[in-house]
């Protein structure tokens, strides 16, 4: 089916959709989110031609599924469907309290998840995190990147966002901001982190700040905790160099990925799942459960049992 035809709704339906897509911008949802939740939301009315939504049942629900089976439509796309009907009913529900919502808690099973593979012991880790050679201001930043990879186990993302009023070195604290994708927390600092982001903070960023060159007026403005060797908030060349060294140092390492699902993992081998939870910043528990191995060899004998090679 067209795309353009499958998301071309009749004026009724359109209107139904304005106080929908309303409900949606008050949650909170980005443009894209409301726009592909009422494109979704219009299908399942659009399916329904003549019948009421209010009158809808969890049998119609499931021929619903089977008719979004019939159009070609994977396990994944499907689900996405069913929170878009799942929405609108918590919609209808904010001015029908008694309307029950058939969608609640159904979806379909059997989506295979990635896998965290190819990962690495935390002691080796640490063995990276010690050769890394300091020489210069560069790799004194580098290496303080490279410690809030491994011990708070950020992504690439969170480090790029995070701040100076983020640290605070009196209480040996770090704050994590939240995003749409993970929620926010506060990570203890280790001894030796403390002491490198106080000479950063005091002595380092303020001289890359001396010498950038953009004006006086920007250089100002940027807020960013780790800045680039011009002073700048651009960190995507610094990082690309970061890793380039650490792949010299041993050529297991991959990307920024690999080393904050290595350090899950290890965090589940010493705390449990609720703390690991709150310290990856992971919003669903279920997040957190793909790590849930016992330790490194078994998570890979999981792996190898999924592999596309494997017999």
């Amino acid at each position: 089916m067209n795309r353009k035809t499958e998301y071309s709704f009749n004026k009724e339906i359109q209107v139904k959709l304005i106080p929908f897509k309303r409900y949606l911008q008050e949650l909170g949802n980005e443009a894209g989110t409301i726009r592909q939740k009422s494109n979704y939301a219009g299908c399942f009315l659009k399916w329904l031609e003549t019948e009421k939504v209010t009158e809808t049942n969890y049998n119609d629900l499931l021929a619903f599924i089977d008719h979004c089976k019939q159009t070609g439509k994977s396990k994944k796309h499907i689900n996405s469907i069913l929170r878009a009907v799942r929405n609108y009913y918590e919609h209808l529900k904010q001015s029908n309290e008694d309307l029950i919502n058939p969608a609640a808690n159904l979806y379909l099973k059997g989506i295979k998840q990635k896998l965290p593979h190819d990962l690495l012991a935390f002691e080796t880790l640490e063995e990276i995190y010690n050769a890394y050679p300091v020489i210069d201001t560069r790799t004194k930043r580098n290496k303080i990147m490279l410690g809030i990879y491994i011990y708070q186990g950020v992504t690439t993302d969170e480090l790029r966002k995070l701040q100076t009023r983020h640290i605070n070195l009196q209480a040996g604290k770090i704050h994590i901001p939240g995003s749409k994708r993970s929620n926010s927390r506060k990570l203890n600092l280790q001894p030796f982190q403390i002491l490198d982001l106080h000479e950063y903070l005091n002595q380092i960023r303020p001289e890359l700040i001396k010498n950038t060159t953009l004006s006086t007026e920007a250089s100002a403005k940027v807020d960013q905790l780790f800045i680039s060797m011009e002073g700048n908030a651009n960190l995507k060349n610094s990082i690309h160099h970061l890793f380039r060294a650490l792949r010299r140092i041993n050529p297991a390492v991959r990307d920024a990925r690999q080393i904050r699902s290595s350090v899950i993992v290890h965090w589940l081998n010493n705390h449990n799942l609720r703390q690991v939870q709150y310290m990856a910043g992971h919003k669903h528990v279920s997040s957190t459960e793909r790590y849930a191995m016992n330790n490194l060899e078994e998570l890979k004998t999981e792996v190898e049992k999924y592999h596309p090679l494997s017999d």
